[in-house]
């Protein structure tokens, strides 16, 4: 195991952009597709990733500085800092458990495709870090290794799950047939919105209102264009973060910029995945009776959607006032504030850029994480600290806005852990999911069909 292990972190070393075109062109080639047409897909698959790569660190670059400001701004003096995913990422990676977790994963992704209790082949193995560290942290709190790989396991069928339940929904919207987006940064969200997107539906001021940002065009001619809107949001990101002149203009002509050009990058990631598509409905009709098996890639794909962008820049600068007000939390956002896109790829398309319903859902997403992040602090610190590493100066811990942030993590560490109070809270949202996700899922399709009918 531990050679396997050694096998597939020299994989991933290679990078995402590299290894992910590889198993693209296997698959491809697998499912039937020409050799030519494989090869071709998993170029254009690997030129997107470099694409949205470049974009997003892009984006991070040019609102890091102006998020730091509006915090020193609004003098928050928070102990817990937001480090961000990739810091846990690493430290989760350099654990014991973290060691064997990719290959345990593929394992049992692959087992529960047999024996039908999913439909999503999680090729996406970067994101496996999220059900990794479920198990690391239950493993912190419980000092069970048991139950660490039981949490582990748990974590993978939640997410598998979710990305079955989301997939009809994130393929109507986002135009992705036969895809899935099993990364849980993406997919914890819905046991909030889902509950929400209900209840709000209660409100007649709410349900009445038809404004979506798909829409915003026609009310705000111009103005309501997303090049137009993210000057305007970078204009006020700029002056509520006291920028100069010059650098306020120049943070609100590249967000506009990151508004138009990752769109179009998704457009070639889309190109790359038309022809995998066509064979794999050919070789599950012909080797599987048509039984339905989804490919799971990272949300990231969807990211570039211009209802994302739009919410995602509202919301960032929303989570630094969310943070000093809300009571009980300590968590200082920071550097995850850029994956609040990530938390709203799947909102967006529930509720189908309802603009109301997303903020509001947006808003109290953000809260969660805060305060989930806050509670599960101490563990993360621990598994940090036992590495060797050392906390800033005047911070008590650290947190990011994924790992035990995120409702499905939260959920899963609480449970194996025996948290009283903690499992209350998630066993009620959950319930609540449960108990209205099919008549959610069928809505958000039928919305989604109702609008394709419409173009």
């Amino acid at each position: 195991m531990q050679e396997v292990a050694g096998f597939f972190q020299n994989v991933m070393s290679l990078g995402s952009y590299i290894v992910l075109p590889i198993l693209i062109f296997i698959i491809a080639l697998i499912l039937g597709t020409k050799i030519d047409k494989a090869f071709r897909s998993a170029i254009l698959i690997g030129i997107a990733l470099i694409g949205i790569n470049l974009m997003t660190k892009f984006l991070g670059d040019n609102l890091g500085p102006a998020v730091k400001q509006m915090s020193q701004n609004a003098g928050l003096n928070l102990d817990i800092l937001d480090v961000g995913w990739g810091a846990v990422a690493g430290a989760i990676w350099s654990t014991p458990m973290g060691v064997v977790g990719i290959p345990l994963i593929l394992v049992f992704n692959i087992a529960l495709i047999i024996f039908k209790l999913t439909k999503t082949l999680d090729i996406d193995i970067w994101n496996y870090h999220h059900i990794v560290t479920a198990g690391v942290l239950t493993y912190t709190a419980t000092d069970s290794v048991v139950l660490g790989f039981l949490g582990m396991l748990l974590m993978a069928f939640v997410i598998f799950r979710l990305a079955d339940w989301s997939a009809p929904i994130i393929q109507k919207f986002y135009h992705l047939p036969g895809i899935s987006l099993p990364t849980n940064s993406a997919l914890a969200p819905l046991i909030i919105a889902v509950p929400m997107n209900y209840f709000l539906d209660k409100i007649p001021f709410v349900r009445k209102s038809k404004l979506s940002f798909d829409s915003l065009q026609k009310y705000l001619g111009v103005f309501g264009e997303p090049a137009i809107m993210a000057i305007v949001i970078g204009l006020g990101i700029g002056l509520v973060a006291k920028y100069s002149v010059k650098n306020t203009l120049t943070l609100a002509m590249n967000l506009a910029a990151v508004m138009v050009i990752l769109p179009k990058v998704i457009s070639i990631l889309m190109d790359g995945l038309s022809a995998i598509q066509a064979s794999s409905k050919e070789f599950l009709e012909k080797h599987m009776k048509g039984r339905e098996v989804f490919l799971g890639l990272d949300a990231a794909v969807a990211i570039g959607h211009p209802s994302v962008l739009t919410v995602s820049l509202i919301l960032i600068p929303l989570a630094i006032l969310i943070a000093a007000i809300l009571p009980g939390n300590r968590m200082m956002p920071f550097a995850d504030l850029t994956a609040i896109t990530f938390r709203m790829i799947l909102v967006v398309a529930l509720v189908r850029g309802h603009v109301l319903k997303t903020l509001l859902i947006g808003i109290v997403i953000i809260a969660q994480i805060l305060i989930c992040g806050t509670i599960t602090s101490p563990l993360i610190t621990k598994v940090y600290l036992s590495l060797g590493n050392t906390l800033p100066n005047g911070i008590a811990g650290i947190a990011s806005f994924s790992a035990g942030s995120l409702f499905t993590g939260f959920s899963v560490i609480q449970l194996l852990s025996f948290s009283i109070t903690g499992l209350a809270i998630s066993g009620v949202m959950w319930l609540l999911f449960f108990l209205l996700q099919k008549q959610e899922q069928a809505k958000a399709i039928k919305l989604a069909e109702a609008a394709s009918d419409a173009e």
